[in-house]
């Protein structure tokens, strides 16, 4: 009798909490979250523009409003990244009155104007075979001495080359090493023999961009020191490439649907007026498109005891879409990295919610690692992904077509109420998933 009873309270329990996710977490609060997100005013959130600044002062400003606490730095929502972008204006480079072509030399330094007009006083070296280009240009930058870097083999040449578009064609640089200036040329035997004269006309801009994290929690009560996370990241891909007209993309689906999640799922917690026994942090990443920038640098910025104390990260990615699997579906990366996946699944399978997590089924796409949990799963957090478009066959991906028009709103809304439910017995306490193993 008494575990009939105990079932039925809990049954009771859960219904309570889905008909609160179902309240709280809706298709007219995800159009007008995705309908900011996505207009053509933010022009692409590309990270450390004006579009992603007001996108963060946006999010912030509704983690405020249901009165989450700042959890970023200094007593703020933010946590700033500073970056670098450099912009070359001229590039002109003559050896023996020859002119070089540009994709045989990289200037490489951090002045914003170079002139010579003569070889004297340029050092002049060869890359050794057997050396590595970086490793040679880590001792070239500590001796600091203006040198010309004679370059050849296929293999050094390539590197030249990715490192000459990493550093001056508008790419932010994570920071500005000590003056320097190198000339690396792609080894000319004729005017290396004869080698006496050189005019180098090479100017750049080269300005200082910041990008922030959101961070903003509710702090636990019994366990406030075990934390459970809900991420997505806000940046998208900018200003591409005019299509009928179009050039910006507006990222509906990617991730601008993560962030409803978020958002939606901070409301949801907030509004309940209940103590948690853990502390949810809710986070949205800047410049996961450049490579998962804004996780990187929170996960290698927290120390050892910080990231222990994440018992769980669920991170939201592309939710606009349902599912190769069909409706009222998501998937989850690295399903079998930990048991945190099953956990999501079993809680709403036991609700008896018309919803169901099921393992990502892209293997060949590597998708456990190329989101904002894979940082912090990198250093064995339980941190993984939710999504339910059906990435492989996504025409709209990247393009400037990935509009608010081609979202299922009603598919957002039902992956934020599954995973609402689905993370419950993590944030209660009551469950704790397994940590990711370490190689």
């Amino acid at each position: 009798m008494r575990i009939v009873q105990t079932f039925s309270l809990v049954f009771a329990f859960f219904l309570v909490i889905q008909k609160s996710a179902n309240a709280q977490i809706s298709v007219a609060r995800t159009q007008e979250i995705i309908d900011t997100l996505a207009s053509d005013h933010l022009k692409g959130r590309y990270a450390g523009t004006e579009g992603e600044y007001i996108t963060t002062e946006y999010i912030k400003d509704q983690f405020e409003k249901v009165g989450l606490k700042p959890a970023g730095e200094n007593g703020t929502y933010f946590q700033t990244i500073t970056k670098y972008y450099k912009s070359v204006q001229v590039e002109e480079l003559f050896l023996n009155k020859i002119l070089i072509s540009k994709s045989d030399y990289f200037i490489d330094t951090n002045e914003k104007l170079v002139i010579l007009k003569k070889a004297k006083g340029v050092k002049v070296v060869d890359l050794p075979e057997d050396q590595s280009f970086l490793t040679f240009r880590d001792e070239l930058i500590k001796s600091n001495e203006l040198t010309l870097v004679w370059v050849k083999g296929d293999q050094h040449i390539q590197a030249m080359r990715n490192s000459k578009d990493k550093n001056t064609t508008g790419r932010y640089t994570d920071k500005l090493e000590a003056d320097h200036t190198i000339i690396w040329v792609k080894e000319n035997e004729k005017v290396k023999e004869k080698f006496k004269k050189m005019l180098l006309h090479y100017s750049q801009n080269v300005e200082e961009v910041k990008m922030r994290n959101v961070m903003a929690k509710i702090e636990g009560g019994a366990k406030p020191n075990e934390v459970v996370m809900i991420s997505a990241h806000h940046d998208h891909i900018g200003i591409l490439k005019p299509i009928q007209g179009d050039s910006i993309a507006n990222g509906a689906d990617d991730n601008a649907s993560g962030v409803s999640a978020v958002i939606q799922l901070a409301e949801h917690y907030a509004r309940r007026k209940m103590k948690y026994p853990r502390t949810i942090l809710f986070t949205t990443f800047t410049a996961e498109e450049m490579g998962l920038v804004g996780s990187s640098y929170m996960a290698d910025h927290m120390s050892e005891e910080e990231l222990k104390s994440i018992v769980a990260m669920v991170n939201i990615e592309m939710i606009g879409k349902t599912s190769a699997n069909g409706k009222r579906k998501a998937y989850i990366t690295g399903y079998d990295k930990t048991n945190l996946g099953k956990i999501m699944a079993q809680t709403v399978l036991k609700n008896k919610m018309n919803f169901k997590f099921f393992p990502d089924p892209y293997d060949e796409l590597h998708l456990f690692m190329r989101s904002d949990n894979a940082p912090f799963a990198a250093k064995g957090v339980p941190a993984q992904t939710v999504s339910s478009t059906d990435i492989d066959f996504d025409t709209y991906y990247h393009t400037v077509n990935d509009e608010i028009k081609t979202l299922n709103y009603q598919n957002i809304v039902d992956v934020i109420q599954g995973i609402a439910i689905g993370i419950e017995p993590v944030i209660k306490g009551r469950s704790t998933p397994t940590r990711v193993k370490q190689k």
